[in-house]
């Protein structure tokens, strides 16, 4: 069953909205608005991610995710970027280049873009060779998430 869990980031300014199935986060959004709730915050992954957005140093990369409706590229993007560690970022070619293709940049760079858990599966830690590249929630969302966990920003 598909639970769904909203709560307020005054670091992000947005509501988040974690949606669960079996334990295992499918999908991380921001909204302008709470979604109905039917998930208790109580629950380990969404206690950790808010912890996280207060600045905390946990670990999201310990929790499961479903990764089920990704092709068999997107999925081996979103599995590497799952280790990498906070506080650190690589490039899209360098992650291209650990598939196997370096010269996939830009599909590494799609797959990312169609992420549907951000944080979870930390897409922010993907930059450009010379700019933050892209991202979905927007580049001042990356810039403060990159901060927040250190990375100093300028390169």
């Amino acid at each position: 069953m598909k639970e769904t869990a909203s709560f307020y980031s005054e670091f992000l300014a947005r509501f988040v909205s974690v949606v669960l199935e079996d334990e295992a986060v499918q999908q991380v959004e921001l909204e302008p608005h709470s979604r109905p709730n039917n998930l208790p915050s109580a629950k380990p992954a969404v206690r950790t991610l808010e912890k996280y957005l207060r600045g905390e140093n946990v670990d999201l990369s310990t929790f499961p995710v479903d990764l089920e409706n990704r092709s068999v590229f997107e999925r081996a993007v979103l599995e590497n970027t799952r280790q990498i560690p906070s506080g650190s970022v690589v490039t899209y070619s360098e992650l291209a280049a650990k598939l196997g293709n370096p010269r996939a940049a830009r599909a590494v760079g799609n797959a990312l873009r169609r992420n549907p858990i951000p944080l979870f599966v930390p897409c922010h830690r993907v930059v450009g060779v010379a700019d933050l590249g892209g991202y979905a929630w927007g580049l001042e969302t990356k810039r403060k998430l990159l901060q927040l966990e250190g990375v100093d920003l300028r390169v």
